[in-house]
């Protein structure tokens, strides 16, 4: 059977979007919506908003026999700034030929090829989301409970959750470490409900309602500090738009022992952070990883800390 590099393109990128659009739904879902992935294409390298900053004191005591004047207050827009980020893949080299020597259609390689890129997406998504989220929340001190000292518990937690106030119960998750989640099942947090595995991410739910979003990402270890982060996240906090810009590339490659083919892929997407935005100035465009985990790149714009994506914990 001939190899047609074109055909095996297209079936690279149907088993990716078949893949990628199928767990992004289960995940969202199950994560009660505090990390949101989604397709909303956006022109330019950052996806600006405009909103309106909540009028603090709107109300005021009236004095019916008064007639003195009252000081204005203004109503002011906000603009939150997603950035958009580039990914790709390395160049991925094999050989058709290994296939036909076995009497296997060479195109089973563009099912394989499109699945595990289909999972390597949906993690470096997740994992952009988390590093972007722990810089952000990260840069306020007001939002962050700092107990590095002690191994982490529920009490740990409430007292963070505590952070958000009287707007607590907005918080409906949690981003932990699996050694963070395995540490406060030792300290007596039992009856876990799983909802919902992907590979190197599991869902579940304490009896206290919030979720556990168990996944070891790299920005929730904190290798300075020999300590471990923990997100808590209110919904809508965290989004990661795909822009529908996925190409790929597939070529024959000469000169060697048997003829190859090389493929290489590339695509962007933009995150955006609750009550936070992008200092374009300072961050830039397009970003590498150290500087969307780089606090000062994010800037507070919500007036209220409760309106913004969540709070931070640091624990042993």
């Amino acid at each position: 059977m001939a190899f047609d590099l074109q055909v095996f393109n297209k079936q690279t990128h149907l088993a990716l979007t078949e893949t990628v659009d199928q767990d992004i739904e289960k995940f969202n879902q199950a994560s009660g919506g505090v990390i949101t992935l989604q397709n909303a294409p956006t022109q330019g390298d950052f996806d600006i908003r405009a909103s309106f900053k909540a009028i603090q004191g709107l109300v005021r005591r009236r004095n019916a026999y008064g007639s003195g004047t009252v000081q204005a207050k203004r109503l002011e827009q906000l603009l939150n700034v997603a950035v958009k980020v580039a990914a790709g893949t390395h160049p991925i080299e094999y050989e058709p030929q290994q296939y036909r020597w076995v009497l296997q259609n060479p195109e089973l390689a563009a099912v394989e090829i499109g699945q595990q890129l289909a999972k390597a997406r949906l993690a470096d998504m997740l994992n952009t989301a988390i590093l972007g989220a722990v810089a952000a929340i990260g840069g306020q001190t007001t939002a962050v409970l700092d107990d590095k000292k002690n191994a982490p518990n529920f009490r740990t937690l409430n007292k963070a959750a505590a952070l958000f106030g009287d707007r607590s119960s907005a918080l409906k998750a949690w981003i932990v470490h699996s050694t963070t989640l395995h540490t406060l099942y030792d300290n007596a947090l039992t009856n876990a409900e799983r909802l919902f595995t992907y590979d190197n991410v599991s869902v579940m739910r304490d009896p206290f309602g919030r979720l556990f979003v168990v996944t070891d990402s790299p920005a929730l270890v904190d290798s300075t500090a020999s300590a471990y982060n923990t997100l808590g996240l209110q919904e809508g906090a965290i989004v990661v738009s795909g822009n529908n810009d996925f190409n790929s590339e597939m070529q024959p490659k000469l000169g060697g022992e048997n003829i190859a083919a090389v493929y290489q892929a590339e695509w962007t997407y933009n995150l955006g952070i609750l009550g936070y935005e992008w200092d374009m100035t300072a961050g830039g465009k397009s970003p590498d990883d150290t500087k969307l985990g780089a606090s000062a790149n994010w800037r507070k714009t919500a007036t209220s800390l409760k309106d913004t994506a969540g709070v931070l914990v640091k624990t042993k």
